[in-house]
């Protein structure tokens, strides 16, 4: 991944089933990678978006997610 900013349209791109939308919810629950909103466009550091993945990895089904217990 390169250190250029995504726009929604390559996180859409990037995750198949997804769409405006989905990120929308995201941003709105917390629950995305950090962005960066420029006027009314959003961006995400390719950076972010890698710690947002690593921070979703599973071993296992009943794993929990880091914080939540």
């Amino acid at each position: 991944m390169s250190d250029q900013p995504l726009t929604i349209e390559d996180m859409v791109d990037r995750y198949p089933g997804t769409n405006r939308q989905t990120w929308s919810q995201h941003r709105f629950r917390g629950t995305g990678p950090a962005y960066i909103k420029v006027g009314k466009r959003i961006f995400y550091r390719p950076s972010d978006v890698l710690a947002w993945e690593e921070s979703l990895r599973r071993v296992r089904t009943d794993d929990v997610p880091a914080g939540v217990a």
